[in-house]
Formats: C-alpha cells, structure tokens, sequence
C-alpha cells in the first residue's frame, strides 16, 4: 500500500503527459468529451506534477459515452418507435435524453427496458390468438373487446402473454401481413381512378388517402376500398401507345449554362494540367490537355450555335404568329380558363408561421415547408395547395427549415428548433431520417446545400456566433466552428473555385465572409451598411457569385463575392425591406425579391438592379421562392400575416 503512494507520488515527465494527452485526443475524437471540456482536462494535464494528478483527467472516460454509441442507441430508439414499442409522445423526449446523455448509465436509463416493452408485431400475434379463441367459441364477444382493450394498453411483453396465456397457440387463420410502401401506392392509385371516374368525392378521397398512410397491415388497405372495383387486369395487353417525341428547342439560357460550365471547367482543368506535368505524368498531361481543349471548346461551339439558333427561333416567331389566320372570338374566353389565379394562400399554423423555404421534387412537383410555432412542420402541395404531410416531433417552435434533394434522388427536409433539436425528414412520405447530432443550442436557422465534391450539407447556426455542418447522407458532424463576433443572419454559399464559406452580417451592419470549416475571415465586404436585416446569395448566368443584403437604411446592396465590392445599391424604397430572397425567371433573368412590413412584393434585376414591373401582396420578414420551368412562385406571409400567401412572379 505504502508502495502504491510512492508510485502515485512519483514526479512525470512530458511522455506520461503525451500517453494521457493522447488518451484525451481519442476521448475527444469519440465523442467522449467535447472541445470546452477537452481543453478544461488538457489544463489539469499541463499543471500536473505527480501521477496522481494526472488521475482526474482520465478517471471517468471509460464510464462517459461515445458519438458512435449514444448514435447506436438511437437507431434503437428510432426501432423501438417505428414498432411500437415506443409511443410518437415519448419518443422526442427520449431523443433529447440521449443527446444529452454523458455516461453509459444515463443511456442504459433510456433505452434499457425498450427490449422488454411489447411491439405492434406482438400485439398482433396476442389479437390473432383472441380472434382465433373466439372463432373457436373459447371466449364469448363481451370478453373478446376487453382483452383486445386490455392488449391495446399493454405496455410489455410480460402483461401481452399473461392475458393469452389461457388461450390455445397455432389456432386461427395467420395474421395479415405489415404493408409496404408500394401497397399504399397501389391503392392510392386505385382510389385516383375512383375520384376520376366519379365513384368517390374528393373530400372522400383526402379521408380515404389519410387511412392508407395509417394503415399498419393488408387487411386494413383492404377494407379501405373494399366497396370499390377491383383494378383493371385485363389479360389481353393493350396496344402500344406512341409518343410523340418532343422536340428540342434552344434557347438562350441553355447557351449560356454551355459557356458558364466551360468557364467554371477550365481553371480546374489547367491545374491539374500543371500538376499532372510537375509531378513527371507527362503522357498524362498531354492527354488531359488534348481531351480539356477538345470538351471547352466543344461546349463554347455549342452555346455560340444554341444563342445564334434560339435568336433565329425568335425572329421568326413574329412572322410565323402573322400568317397564321386570326382566331375565332370564343379564343379569349377560353384563355381566361386556363389562366391560373393570381393570388393562392396556404394553410397556415395555431400559433404562427416561423419560417419557410419551397422545393421542387424530382418528379417536378412544386412544395413548400413551412414551420410554426405549433412545434409542427407541414409540407404543402404548391399545385393545389393542400397539405402532404405534417412533421410532428419537435417540442419547441421550429424555427428554421431547409430542403434539398440528396444525390440518391431522396427529397429531404431539414427542421430546426432552439431546444437543441435538428431534424431530417424524408419528404416522400413524410417520415423521419433522424436527428442531426450534437447541435448548437438556440439554433434558429438551417439552409441546405451541395459542396463542390457533391457531398450534400446542411448548415445552422444559433444567431450568435456557432455555426455547424452536417453530411446529410450518414449525419455526420463535419465542422463546428465559431466567429468572435456575434451575427444575426449567416448563408453559406460555394464559391467558383470550390470553396465552401458562409456570409454572415452583424448588427453592426458589416458583411464578412467567412470560411464555412475554419470560421477565418477570408475577406470583408466593402461599404458599410446600417444593421441588415436579411441577406441571400445567388449565381448570375456568367458564374458570378452575389451576396444580397437588406438593410434599415432603406437600401438594397448587391456585393461580389469574387472581388468583396460592392455591385450595385438599390435605392428608392419608401420602407426598409425586411426579407429578401434570390430566384430566376422562367427565361434565366435573375431576380431579388424583397418584402417588408409597409409595402408589397418588388423584384430587382441582380445584374444592374434595375426595377422589374412586378408587385405581390406579400409583407413581412419571411420570405421563399421556387423557380420553375414555366413561372416562378414566390411565397410569404399574406397581408392577414396569418396565412402563407402563393404569389405568381412570372
């Protein structure tokens, strides 16, 4: 024992400081501890004497819990919900527990009895040994409904077999099968041929629609459109429809993307060039330069005859529309049919709308997101405006959203809410991917985005001075850095040459950019401004990127990101702007749209910031926009500021 306090008293050196700084290093790459915490054990390292001291760095490591750990408990956690043998009202609760958890005991309190709760399958095996005993005239109706009521509110395994544990096993017809995605397809397919041949209503329809995506088991489908016919299956194919093919049309836009992809291509290419030759691959340089030389100029050729043929395409439409005969009168009322109204409104929250954005899916549906201060996000149709889906889970206001489409094709949304909550959603079905980990507390916004290796990113950050980036496809923690000033608003945006940053405006009405993986101001944008009150970003059609900024001072300021001046200021306005927001027209103009408190909609040309003619009733400080192949829509709150208005830009 005495021997024991002489080792524990013996004086270190810097390798037993190295060994437990290196201990600390793993610790910290697990997820063990985090950075403060780090730097707080590596100050008791640095100050330690004699071994002992060294004990307090290291002593409960083991006990605390890794990233990779508490990320397995919930995946169990998510198991546990999605086969009930955990309920939607205890599931955020349980999240935060574990996000919060420090040791592998306050991981076992959350998750440790999950094995033992019963699940929906075990559930259905009790109800099938009930119906299979009434069936065989073992237990009368009257006690059939009590034990299927006693089964419902039966929280584990051990109460599910003590009210069938008098009951026969194997009797009985089996239990139908869960159903799958493709089921409920199939039988909203089926009940859209119902609507359109007129055997259903439509407020039938969306009841009906509602019950198939509740549906556990067949049987349930089943009985869902069990008064309808059976779908088509005649044994006979039918004749081959033909198509006819659209032909391609040029246009100016596309020549334009042609010569902005051979302009963003080239520098890439000439520094591998330059590489390849240093590095002695001289075969492989003139190979690469030969096959470079050959692509740019193939696509600056293409875009200078795509411009030149979609110039020729519209001189002669005017010549063409003369000759054509003159129409009958019934033609404008037709034209009035089909001439969509201007003005749409979407549903809006209990408590308020927080935040919004839009997306268009891969299949060319447009949809927004909206979140409240209800601790809901919806997902809404933008091609009738009726509600997809509800994101329930959040206990606090979700205060920001994003969205984006996953390079797996996936459409995903991301929801943020101060309680230290960050959200993934699969927006096909409404379901969720996930919580990000570890996230920032107070965290206010989220924007999505691909970086240039195509790895697709989600960005917050806390209105303070924390910003974070996840890969959204395994939700990993890539970069969690912070600024030594406080900002209000940060976007981030890549920039030509591949690197990711983030502009972020403080109350002092300063613009700096900042390196989105380091936070090192790389450069400050010129021209001071009064307190900004929203910024975007954009691409022009000649690849530069643009930094757009509100401010009081009733001014509208356009910055490159390139060089960090200032483009242009728009000027005029009678009331500051509140919120703006980057989109394109349907022919590639692009525009900013602004919105404020005291005055409609307007919209800017981003190039020289001229004034475009177009003015919405939308007010207020949240603002989104989607641009799609034949209009843009513009989304905001309505001058009621309790709905999300639906607005027409072009």
């Amino acid at each position: 024992m005495a021997g024991g306090r002489r080792r524990a008293d013996v004086r270190i050196g810097h390798d037993a400081r190295a060994e437990v700084t290196g201990t600390l290093d793993k610790a910290l790459r697990e997820g063990r501890i985090d950075l403060a915490e780090y730097e707080r054990r590596l100050v008791v390292v640095q100050a330690a004497r004699v071994r002992k001291d060294l004990t307090p760095a290291v002593a409960d490591l083991a006990a605390r819990v890794s990233t990779a750990d508490r990320e397995r408990a919930l995946v169990q956690l998510a198991d546990a919900l999605t086969d009930g043998r955990l309920r939607a009202s205890a599931y955020a609760d349980a999240e935060e527990l574990l996000n919060r958890a420090v040791t592998y005991a306050d991981v076992e309190a959350v998750v440790g009895d999950l094995d033992a709760k019963a699940s929906h399958v075990e559930r259905d095996q009790a109800i099938a040994r009930i119906e299979a005993a009434v069936a065989g005239g073992l237990l009368d109706p009257a006690e059939q409904h009590d034990r299927l009521a006693a089964v419902r509110r039966a929280g584990t395994d051990a109460q599910l077999a003590a009210l069938v544990a008098d009951l026969p096993t194997g009797a009985g017809a089996a239990r139908s099968p869960r159903a799958s995605h493709a089921d409920r397809e199939a039988v909203v397919a089926q009940l859209q041929d119902a609507v359109e041949a007129g055997l259903i209503e439509l407020s039938e329809f969306d009841e009906r629609v509602r019950a198939v995506y509740a549906a556990r088991l067949r049987d349930e489908l089943a009985r869902v459109v069990a008064d309808l016919p059976p779908p088509s299956t005649s044994a006979e194919p039918a004749p081959p429809v033909e198509v006819a093919k659209t032909r391609w049309v040029p246009t100016v836009r596309a020549g334009q993307r042609a010569a902005v992809t051979a302009g963003i291509g080239f520098l890439p290419l000439f520094y591998l060039v330059l590489f390849l030759a240093n590095s002695g691959f001289a075969s492989a340089a003139i190979v690469t330069a030969v096959a470079s030389v050959i692509v740019i100029v193939g696509l600056l050729v293409w875009g200078a005859r795509t411009v030149a043929a979609a110039n020729a395409l519209e001189r002669a439409r005017p010549s063409s529309e003369e000759a054509e005969p003159a129409p009958a009168e019934p033609e404008p009322v037709a034209r009035r049919k089909e001439t969509p109204p201007r003005r749409r409104s979407l549903g809006g929250h209990k408590a308020g709308l927080a935040s919004l954005t839009a997306l268009m899916l891969p299949d060319g549906t447009p949809v927004a997101i909206t979140g409240g201060r209800d601790n809901t996000a919806k997902v809404w149709d933008l091609t009738d405006n009726t509600l997809r889906h509800t994101l329930s889970g959040h206990t606090h206001d979700v205060r920001g959203v994003a969205a984006m489409v996953l390079p797996d094709g996936v459409p995903v949304a991301v929801t943020v809410s101060p309680n230290r909550t960050v959200r993934v959603w699969d927006l096909r079905d409404g379901s969720p991917r996930g919580a990000l980990p570890k996230p920032a507390r107070n965290s206010c916004a989220v924007r999505c985005l691909s970086l240039a290796n195509g790895t697709p990113v989600a960005v917050t950050h806390n209105g303070s001075k924390a910003i974070q980036t996840w890969d959204l496809r395994d939700h990993k923690l890539l970069h969690h850095c912070s600024d030594d000033y406080s900002f209000g608003k940060a976007v981030p945006v890549v920039l030509p040459g591949g690197t990711p940053v983030v502009v972020v405006a403080g109350g002092d009405g300063h613009l700096r950019v900042l390196d989105l993986k380091t936070g090192v101001m790389r450069f400050r944008l010129t021209g001071r401004t009064q307190p900004v009150s929203s910024i975007d970003t954009a691409v022009l059609p000649d690849g530069t990127p643009v930094a757009v900024s509100a401010s009081t001072d009733k001014k509208i300021r356009v910055w490159d990101l390139r060089s960090g001046a200032l483009r242009h200021t728009i000027t005029g306005l009678v009331h500051a702007k509140e919120a703006v927001v980057c989109t394109s027209l349907p022919d590639g103009t692009p525009v900013v749209v602004a919105a404020g408190s005291a005055e409609n909609t307007m919209a800017w040309d981003l190039r020289d910031g001229a004034v475009l003619p177009y003015r919405r009733a939308l007010r207020g400080d949240i603002l989104s926009a989607v641009a799609l192949p034949d209009r843009t829509l513009v989304l905001g709150l309505a001058t009621d500021y309790a709905t999300v208005g639906v607005r027409r830009l072009a």
